[in-house]
């Protein structure tokens, strides 16, 4: 009896390849965590639709001969797997051996270039990859072990020279020499692979994008810089962002350190109710009087809990071991409802927020998996079956009642998550062979059921409060007793015998009834129109900012054209008119109303950029000198307005936050336009006309005090916080008509709530004043 080995033909391994990176994307995010797992700091995509190419580069550690002969060509290689942390301390991402093959998937060619640590010799690797097609010269398919890939060495070179001499892209080679100048590029690898399989289309590029923004969880530590160029829209993607959460209702943040009484640490921060707004008669019913739903825990706003695996999955035990195998991990979890009624928030006393949470949901929500900082796919993926894989929107189907009952449970499409743990310390949580999710086991069911029953710690919380919210508003409101009174008279039929007394009685109820919805129809109706009015403003800039652009360009040479043209034509002694009005100074007032036009387009078409609405750090002195231009130049000037912003030079440095310059914008245009109708209204303010912000370092905080020399708040307003409340308006016409949206204000504190600031509106003796803090950030 003989033996005979098993063989495998070169276009199986491909096939095997190909199935374990089916689409495109798949392959890039497969190759950048290679890039990752090589300790590199900085790495480029660069995705040419015109000329076929996509180029990756890195700054990791690079590969020697040794390594791209036993490694990097051995297909199910376990390296990874035994040697899974890098130099840096990086847990590696990879394991299975066939990440390589995503060079075959995304394009049919590919040229290497890398030069490993500490070495003077570099080495180029090329393949193509339609070698695993050939046939023998019986008509089989050729076997692995005959196909090659050529591999040189590249001697009297250096890394960085040798990327110049390869990439002529300028929208490249400016991100590249960046890299270069802050840290010289020695070592490292770049794959250019040529003849591309897919079209790249505009929503692909933005789809991979988006991708690369989820890669990393959104609160982790930012170990790798990532860009994407694509040279057909040189401006539109750059410096992947992977942004925080901010604009919650509610964060939950479960820890669990691997012990043996199975405890978890609960952090849970309640950021949707304004404890400033609501009754104390609340704290009297006996429910709210204790921990953790007390006034002065929730004055606070945060508290920590610790429960047990059996105290949050109640009736737990573990009679089949498993729970040893879930090893530490961390769940952040973030519960944000996507709109309200008036009615709902002067019931439960919401804080504001801005914008639409919907849109916002559709890019960020949904509970993603991170395993070693990165993204498990497809958990928690837009329009896919896996974005509800914790099954909630079954689970509310089945108990969807109102958040005023208790037990009320959160619906998928308000939720985002991430939960990260690591491969050492969870090795019963193992990919699937293809890397599209996790295998199948009791150990993952567990952790699932383990991951809703944390969730719905949440959900007791947030119920709890609006079922005793619910019933303090019942215990406190009028027009809801009248409401109720009137449609139960409404309803009732038994009024054949009852007197003249009663009947009257009985109208004068029905009529506050009447009158307290129409009053209700009719707040809801003013809200509608007035939020369709500032959509509809921000979608048409938003829609023509290229006509718009077009435009403003053609301000900034008509008139210079125009006076050129005509100084062809007319002598110039003749632009002075008989009763003595010059032709060229007509002409310039012309062209200065003209360049107004044009900074008040480039203005509002400012305010739709993307950059503009993410959430980074921002620079509070750098900030308020870009500010003060802008007005300067559309406002103050001609206005006789003098504003200033006052701060230590020395604490310069350190006076950040985390916000968006929209949300920044929000706030501070709101306030100059209301100081400078201050100062106009009425016949105009006498006296100096001054806005002044002060910018302090205040602990952990920065602290802004924003105040102008105008008549202040109107006296009319005996309760000044409410002027921060939608519709609330002071500005009228000469017949007391008002003309204001009375949104500003609004806009100010809710602009401040979904930051995480605080506000303070005080009467000084004379002008108006309100102060920030918002948490400062190095």
């Amino acid at each position: 009896m003989s033996k005979i080995p098993f063989t495998v033909s070169a276009r199986t391994a491909r096939l095997i390849g190909r199935e374990n990176v089916a689409n495109a994307e798949g392959a890039i995010i497969e190759l950048i965590k290679n890039c990752y797992d090589a300790d590199s700091k900085n790495t480029i995509l660069y995705i040419d639709r015109e000329n076929h190419q996509i180029i990756i580069f890195d700054t990791g550690e690079g590969m020697d001969d040794g390594i791209i002969s036993e490694q990097w060509m051995t297909i199910g290689t376990d390296d990874k797997l035994n040697n899974a942390i890098t130099r840096s301390g990086r847990i590696k991402s990879g394991a299975k051996g066939i990440g390589r093959f995503a060079l075959d998937r995304l394009g049919s060619k590919c040229k290497m270039i890398t030069f490993p640590q500490k070495s003077e010799i570099g080495y180029q690797w090329n393949v193509d990859w339609g070698q695993f097609e050939l046939k023998g010269g019986d008509g089989r398919n050729v076997k692995i072990n005959e196909v090659f890939a050529d591999l040189t060495s590249i001697e009297n070179s250096k890394y960085y020279t040798e990327v110049l001499k390869n990439i002529q892209s300028k929208s490249f080679l400016d991100i590249f020499l960046s890299i270069h100048k802050k840290s010289r590029v020695i070592n490292g690898t770049i794959l250019i692979i040529t003849d591309t399989r897919d079209n790249w289309t505009d929503n692909n590029i933005e789809k991979v994008y988006n991708t690369l923004e989820l890669l990393n969880p959104p609160e982790g530590e930012k170990r790798m810089n990532i860009w994407l160029i694509d040279p057909q829209q040189p401006h539109k993607f750059g410096l992947v962002d992977n942004d925080s959460f901010e604009d919650y209702d509610y964060k939950l943040t479960a820890t669990y350190n691997k012990n043996k009484d199975l405890e978890v640490l609960i952090d849970i921060h309640r950021n949707e109710f304004d404890y400033n707004l609501i009754p104390k008669e609340l704290f009297d019913y006996e429910e709210m009087k204790q921990f953790p739903f007390d006034e002065k825990t929730f004055e606070k706003e945060n508290f920590q809990i610790k429960r047990n695996f059996s105290q949050l999955m109640k009736g737990f035990t573990d009679n089949k071991d498993i729970a040893k195998n879930i090893g530490s991990f961390e769940f952040v979890f973030y519960f944000l409802k996507n709109q309200y009624t008036k009615e709902d928030r002067e019931k439960f006393y919401y804080k504001e927020f801005l914008g639409s949470r919907s849109k916002w949901l559709e890019k960020f929500g949904g509970i993603k998996l991170y395993r070693d900082e990165f993204r498990i796919r497809p958990y928690g993926e837009i329009n896919t079956q896996a974005y509800d894989w914790l099954m909630l929107g079954e689970r509310y189907g089945q108990n969807p009642a109102a958040f005023s009952r208790k037990g009320s449970r959160v619906r998928p499409n308000q939720v985002a998550g991430v939960v990260k743990f690591s491969r050492i310390g969870n090795p019963f949580l193992e990919d699937k062979s293809n890397r599209e999710g996790i295998q199948d086991s009791e150990t993952f069911d567990l952790f699932k059921n383990l991951l809703l029953n944390i969730i719905k710690v949440q959900e007791d919380d947030r119920s709890t409060i609006g079922f005793n919210l619910d019933r303090l508003k019942s215990d406190l409101d009028e027009d809801e007793k009248n409401l109720i009174e009137s449609e139960n008279l409404a309803k009732s039929s038994d009024d054949e015998n009852e007197s003249q007394k009663e009947t009257q009685e009985k109208n004068k109820k029905l009529k506050k009834g009447v009158l307290t919805r129409d009053k209700k129809l009719q707040e809801k109706e003013d809200e509608l129109a007035t939020s369709r009015a500032m959509a509809s403003a921000g979608i048409m800039i938003s829609s023509f900012s290229h006509e718009f652009h077009g435009l403003k360009n053609n301000l900034i040479s008509r008139i210079s054209l125009l006076n050129r043209k005509i100084k062809k034509v007319v002598d110039e002694s003749a632009f002075e008119s008989p009763d003595g009005i010059k032709l060229i100074n007509e002409i310039e007032k012309l062209n200065q109303q003209d360049q107004k036009i044009r900074q008040w387009i480039e203005f509002a078409i400012g305010l739709t950029k993307k950059d503009r609405r993410k959430n980074k750090k921002i620079n509070l002195i750098n900030y308020f000198q870009s500010f003060k231009q802008t007005w300067d130049n559309n406002l103050f000037k001609e206005r006789n307005i003098s504003f200033n912003f006052k701060f230590d030079e020395e604490e310069s440095e350190s006076l950040n936050t985390k916000i968006s310059e929209l949300d920044l914008d929000t706030i501070f245009d709101n306030l100059i336009t209301n100081s400078v109708e201050a100062f106009t209204r009425n016949g105009g303010f006498v006296g100096a006309r001054n806005i002044d912000i002060q910018i302090l370092s205040e602990g952990k905080d920065v602290h802004l005090v924003y105040t102008d020399s105008g008549p202040g708040i109107t006296n009319a307003y005996t309760k000044i916080n409410d002027i921060l409340k939608p519709f609330e308006t002071s500005k009228t016409d000469d017949l007391g008509n008002q003309i204001g949206t009375g949104l500003g204000m609004w806009l100010v504190k809710s602009a401040t709530d979904s930051n995480k600031g605080k506000l303070l509106l005080s009467r000084p003796k004379n002008g108006f004043k309100i102060e920030f803090w918002f948490k400062k950030i190095q």
